[in-house]
């Protein structure tokens, strides 16, 4: 009996999903600055194979809750509705309680489906789709090599939310260099304000030697932005977007303030204010954020660090004090091990809720 089949990869969102392959690489595979898929050939697996996964799955998370879902790999949209419409019917059989299934989509992808498609989707359970937009700028979609201009990233969002569905754009800060910064900041703000998506992902762009966009930066003809410049980029972006119900989130370990999040609507200014701080701060303590935020560290970790020290193992004195007046090592031992035990767990619920904020 085959292994069930997992992809490469999925949406930082989707980590507690379950994930079912329909698809193995990306039908496009052509844009200069990703590498995910390069070595991989795109196929669309054969529906009966993608079926008994699913029945597999639910054998192996009988008696589980599951409520969400991800159809891997790169672009699920490419596939047939038919075929997508058989996909989530066994879906739903097999998982009752499934509340969202969701999908990566290329906006070319979602306006070669009709509208009734869409809405036939969504009502099949298709809720969610991530979309990579990565920019709103017809010169930086040509020097990427997306393979579609601004028009159908805007006619694209648009079709998924008058099919009633949760969409996420993706958006790649500093994908336009130097060069093209302030151009990549007010023509995706542009896009995104007209679009209007539940969800603006924000990553900074990072370039893998190997890539096309790697070579650009090797010949000088591509100059990659400092991780301050990039800051700078996502201000002016902030700045041209509007009030709008949109939650903002930089969602990345590679992004600089990960701490920049929220309602566009009522949170705006406050994120805008994050930056102007960081933006002041003395070069040496931009440099250790950026450092500790390359790491992953931001500012619930740090809070986090601070109640795990204030609640664990006392220290050396105190541990001699216990030992001496209770008479037992055993004893000493155990206060220990009760408050590293309680550091722990309250720190862990601590960052739980902190990430639900």
């Amino acid at each position: 009996m085959k292994d069930i089949e997992i992809g490469p990869i999925r949406p930082p969102s989707e980590s507690n999903s379950l994930l079912i392959r329909v698809t193995r690489g990306c039908h496009w595979n052509k844009c200069y600055f990703c590498g995910l898929y390069k070595s991989m050939r795109f196929s669309m697996r054969p529906i009966d194979e993608t079926i008994e996964d699913i029945r597999r799955q639910a054998q192996l998370n009988r008696g589980k809750k599951i409520t969400s879902c991800f159809l891997q790999d790169g672009d699920a949209l490419v596939l047939k509705t038919d075929y997508l419409l058989r996909i989530l019917e066994a879906i739903n059989q097999s998982f009752p309680d499934m509340q969202y299934i969701t999908s990566y989509a290329r906006a070319d992808s979602i306006t070669r489906k009709s509208p009734a498609e869409l809405k036939a989707l969504r009502q099949a359970g298709l809720n969610h789709l991530y979309s990579g937009m990565e920019t709103g700028s017809d010169q930086i979609l040509k020097l990427i090599n997306k393979g579609f201009d601004a028009d159908i990233v805007v006619r694209s969002g648009c079709m998924a939310k008058e099919a009633d569905m949760i969409l996420s754009e993706f958006i790649l800060l500093g994908i336009g260099g130097k060069e093209l910064s302030e151009e990549n900041a007010a023509q995706t703000a542009k896009a995104l304000n007209i679009i209007q998506p539940d969800f603006i992902r924000v990553h900074a762009t990072g370039i893998k030697p190997e890539s096309k966009l790697g070579e650009f930066v090797r010949n000088g003809s591509f100059a990659l932005q400092s991780e301050e410049e990039i800051v700078v980029e996502q201000k002016l972006f902030l700045q041209q977007l509007h009030e709008m119900d949109s939650y903002y989130v930089n969602e990345h370990i590679v992004n600089l303030l990960l701490e920049i999040r929220g309602n566009l609507r009522t949170e705006k200014q406050e994120m805008l204010s994050t930056i102007d701080r960081f933006l002041t701060l003395p070069p040496d303590e931009r440099l250790m954020i950026g450092i500790l935020g390359a790491a992953g560290f931001g500012q619930l970790n740090a809070f986090c660090l601070m109640i795990f020290c204030l609640l664990y193992v006392p220290c050396a004195a105190a541990l001699a004090t216990i030992r001496k007046e209770s008479g037992s090592t055993r004893w000493m031992l155990f206060s220990a091990l009760f408050q590293l035990v309680v550091a722990w767990a309250v720190t862990f619920v601590v960052y739980r809720v902190g990430l639900l904020l």
